[in-house]
């Protein structure tokens, strides 16, 4: 309880109501968070660094979590190998997502029903295409649409944000045609002719354009490493006993 009082800067009674609040999982963090300070904590004292103050004692326990964890250029530069197999293994987070680039015309289809807006967009999809009406004179048809009426190099989770996921899933399969309008395409406002500039497939970076990036994940997984580490032959040195009644382990 004290543990979580001085952590939140929380008075004695809100600390003990906090814990007792906490699932037995949760609490069972909080012992494991106070036993790896604890250990810290004293190793960090081994050093001459005795303080009485919390705010002390939390500065040396963060430098020894640091120099546990800490890692400079120096001590691990990941090898050739190990930077290419992270990248073949992890390529979802090295690319870019699939973009595409529309203008539409919007039919809402509330007050006249999906089969006579259908047929509405169906008939006005012949006047567009024999019109040849470009890009940039499409809203001039239609109607109001909550969002935007040209969309410009952008990503699925975007178009599914504003039109739903089957109109996304749709309109990504169609093919770029520039000058001709295709359609129907239902959406969860209406239906919608467009007209479709740009699809811009999904793409992996290049290694030589995410190295850095790489590097920097393998550095945080060896840190991740030698704190789980260097925490287990902490430990090792102390016997952690749970007082009765509290239900938790470490």
């Amino acid at each position: 309880v004290q543990f979580i009082q001085h952590r939140q800067n929380r008075s004695p009674e809100d600390a003990l109501a906090q814990w007792q609040r906490l699932s037995q999982s949760a609490q069972s963090k909080v012992v494991k968070d106070f036993v790896e300070e604890e250990a810290l904590y004293r190793k960090a004292k081994t050093f001459g660094l005795d303080e009485a103050d919390y705010v002390i004692r939390r500065r040396m326990v963060q430098k020894m979590d640091f120099a546990a964890a800490g890692l400079t250029e120096t001590e691990f530069t990941p090898s050739a190998s190990a930077m290419t197999d992270y990248y073949k293994a992890h390529q979802a987070q090295f690319s870019t997502p699939a973009q595409i680039t529309f203008t539409h015309v919007y039919y809402e289809s509330q007050a006249r029903g999906q089969t006579t807006t259908l047929e509405l967009a169906a008939e006005n999809l012949k006047q567009l295409n024999a019109a040849k009406v470009s890009f940039s004179e499409g809203g001039q048809y239609g109607q109001r649409f909550a969002y935007h009426r040209n969309y410009v190099d952008r990503a699925e989770p975007l178009i599914v944000d504003h039109f739903g996921a089957d109109f996304a899933a749709r309109v990504f399969q169609l093919s770029a045609t520039q000058e001709v309008w295709q359609g129907p395409v239902p959406s969860r406002h209406g239906i919608h002719l467009v007209l479709i500039a740009a699809v811009t497939p999904e793409r992996v970076l290049a290694f030589s354009e995410v190295k850095t990036k790489v590097v920097m994940a393998l550095r945080l997984a060896e840190q991740d490493k030698r704190r789980v580490a260097f925490m287990d032959a902490l430990l090792a040195e102390y016997s952690v006993a749970i007082e009765p009644g509290l239900g938790v382990v470490p």
